[in-house]
C-alpha cells in the first residue's frame, strides 16, 4: 500500500540511520527477490518490496503483516504466513531492537495505520560515575 509523501517524508526524518540503512540495504532488496523467486511471486517484487518498507517506516506493524501480505499480493494464508516468517528471520529481525524503539514512538490507529508520531528528542548521555566506569581498562606502564 502506497501512502502520501508527506507522511512518509515525515517518518523518513525521524527515522534512526539504523532503519535508514536497512530500508535502503542491498541485502534487504536481495532478500525480498530471494523470497519472491522462492515462492514463486517474481511479478510482485515491488510490492513485497513496499510493504516490506512500510513496516521500517513504521507504516505497518508486524503483528499485521501476514494479513497486509495475503491481500496486497493476492496469496493464500499459509503462503503470506511463511513469507512473513522468512522476511521476520531474514530482514527485520537484525532491526528489532531499533524497530521495537521505533514502534514506541508511534500510535497505530485500528487497521494499522498511523494516528499520531510522538516527537524523539535526542538524550544525551551523562558521563559515567567512578561506580559505573569501565572495570576492564588495563593498567598502562
Amino acid at each position: 500500500m502506497l501512502y502520501d509523501f508527506e507522511q512518509t517524508a515525515e517518518l523518513f526524518d525521524k527515522l534512526p540511520k539504523e532503519l535508514r540503512a536497512a530500508l535502503f540495504s542491498p541485502e534487504t532488496a536481495d532478500y525480498i527477490k530471494t523470497i519472491c523467486a522462492r515462492h514463486k511471486i517474481t511479478e510482485k517484487t515491488q510490492q513485497l518490496a513496499q510493504t516490506v518498507g512500510n513496516v521500517i517506516l513504521g507504516l505497518l506493524s508486524p503483528e499485521h503483516l501476514p494479513q497486509v501480505l495475503e491481500k496486497e499480493l493476492a496469496i493464500s494464508q499459509e503462503q503470506a504466513a511463511t513469507i512473513a516468517q522468512e522476511i521476520n528471520r531474514l530482514i527485520l529481525y537484525s532491526i528489532k531492537d531499533k524497530l521495537a524503539d521505533f514502534y514506541e514512538d508511534i500510535d497505530f490507529a485500528p487497521g494499522g495505520t498511523v494516528a499520531k508520531i510522538a516527537k524523539q528528542t535526542k538524550t544525551e548521555e551523562a558521563p559515567l560515575s567512578d561506580d559505573e566506569a569501565d572495570t576492564y581498562r588495563e593498567e598502562v606502564e
